[in-house]
């Protein structure tokens, strides 16, 4: 690909998909405060809050960024899983 491909794709998915996250931080921060009956939402809005500063802010070395997306990813997968796969049968019975 050359430059003028990767500056369209870039132009048409990755700025509205930026965008979209944006405007969709600060909701899924609201409706873990509505929501606070389920500890984890609360916990989630303040990892993505640590993420957001630490992506916007770039503190830290490299190393100590890209281990942070890790980190924060691990996390926000295992909370979820266990949601799926442990809590939800005992919050919402059926």
């Amino acid at each position: 690909m050359d430059d003028a491909n990767i500056a369209g794709i870039g132009f048409l998915v990755l700025i509205p998909l930026t965008l979209v996250a944006l405007i969709s931080v600060p909701i899924g921060i609201y409706f873990s405060i509505v929501f606070r009956r389920d500890a984890v939402l609360p916990l989630l809005s303040v990892l993505t809050i640590f993420m957001f500063a630490e992506v916007v802010s770039e503190a830290g070395s490299v190393t100590f960024r890209d281990a942070t997306v890790w980190v924060y990813g691990i996390l926000v997968w295992a909370l979820e899983a266990s949601w799926f796969l442990l809590r939800r049968r005992r919050t919402y019975p059926t």
